[in-house]
């Protein structure tokens, strides 16, 4: 049994959407000052390798408190879709793996845009699901879809509802799936942040 890291460190100035809250993480004492080590967090419920409550963008949808913790936890599949910038993953991508795709399961896919993170275009030119698809997803009755992308779609606003809709946890911003098998156990839960939309995770495969 192996444990393998999807998320991506949180550091200090990292890149965001455009009108996100920016990441900051500074000393506020030391052990000189205070005669202990902490530090200073502001940023996004959406920073980094993070999953959406159905209240992002829903308002009578869940909230993170509100949501089972086996939904962030159990049995995965893994859906290798390769993919380059600003390329569409759409309704044929997901068909293929449609024995996979049974109410209640944990998808995650793989473009190959992990790679990209850090870079200019990570926020603009990912490959992008359509509106189509999304709804194929959310007929399927999925509990779960994971991506590495930061988001589903540049329709972010279509494919959000139509996906949270069905109250199916969104996971954005993974990475080291190419290092995974098809199954493995996945683990990312969020912070118990009472109310609110969304939440950092530490996501991690576990691989027997």
């Amino acid at each position: 049994m192996k444990l393998v890291d999807l998320s991506h460190p949180l550091e200090h100035g990292q890149q965001t959407f455009p009108f996100d809250p920016k990441l900051s993480i500074i000393p506020h004492g030391n052990t000189r000052t205070l005669r202990y080590n902490i530090s200073q967090i502001s940023m996004s419920s959406h920073q980094g390798t993070h999953l959406d409550a159905m209240y992002h963008f829903i308002d009578d949808g869940k909230t993170i408190d509100q949501m089972p913790l086996d939904w962030f936890y159990g049995p995965a599949r893994l859906l290798r879709i390769p993919k380059e910038a600003k390329e569409e993953i759409g309704v044929e991508d997901f068909e293929r793996f449609e024995e996979h795709l049974v109410p209640g399961a944990k998808i995650i896919y793989e473009t190959g845009w992990h790679r990209n993170f850090g870079a200019d275009n990570f926020f603009t030119e990912f490959p992008t699901m359509t509106l189509a698809a999304s709804e194929y997803l959310a007929s399927r009755e999925i509990r779960m879809i994971g991506m590495d992308t930061p988001t589903p779609s540049q329709d972010w606003y279509e494919v959000h509802h139509v996906l949270l809709g069905k109250e199916i946890v969104i996971v954005e911003t993974l990475t080291r799936l190419d290092e995974l098998p098809d199954t493995f156990v996945f683990m990312g839960f969020p912070l118990n942040v009472k109310g609110r939309d969304g939440s950092p995770i530490r996501a991690v495969a576990r691989v027997d």
